[in-house]
């Protein structure tokens, strides 16, 4: 139940992601798809196998859900959420997108809780909140760092 949930959520985030009018170029949506990725890798790998303070399940259906969290959901989430920042002018809509990105990420990370994928046994939803945040940080300014090249680039020609 858990894999087609999870799966079903990823192909609707990627889809969302193709038919949305991005606000990103190509080179910036992938900039930032691979930094998260990259981060989000090395940070589980970290809080799961080095620190224990998560546990993965071993059952290989449910360590493919956890794959499929980590190295597709939670990236695409936040490029899409990044390609929506772009398009909104208030600080009303920015902190809206934000807090329901965020909370979609929580969501998640609960349903995967909820379905044995992970077993907090040093950890909490309020660490999941602080990760989040600090990606969607992460995200916001690694676009912003994409951004200044690409315009600096322009600029000299």
């Amino acid at each position: 139940m858990g894999f087609s949930i999870f799966f079903l959520v990823a192909f609707l985030i990627s889809a969302t992601f193709v038919v949305m009018k991005k606000e990103l170029s190509i080179v910036e949506n992938t900039f930032v798809y691979m930094v998260i990725l990259a981060i989000s890798i090395n940070a589980s790998w970290i809080v799961d196998e080095e620190l224990k303070l998560i546990n993965v399940s071993e059952d290989s259906v449910k360590y493919a859900v956890f794959l499929l969290i980590r190295s597709v959901i939670t990236p695409m989430i936040l490029v899409v959420q990044l390609n929506m920042l772009q398009r909104f002018n208030t600080r009303v809509q920015t902190f809206l997108v934000t807090v329901v990105s965020l909370s979609t990420l929580v969501l998640l990370r609960g349903l995967s809780s909820y379905f044995d994928i992970l077993h907090y046994s040093k950890w909490n939803h309020g660490f999941d909140v602080i990760y989040f945040a600090l990606l969607q940080l992460i995200a916001f300014y690694s676009y912003k760092f994409i951004h200044k090249i690409g315009e600096r680039e322009v600029n000299y020609l």
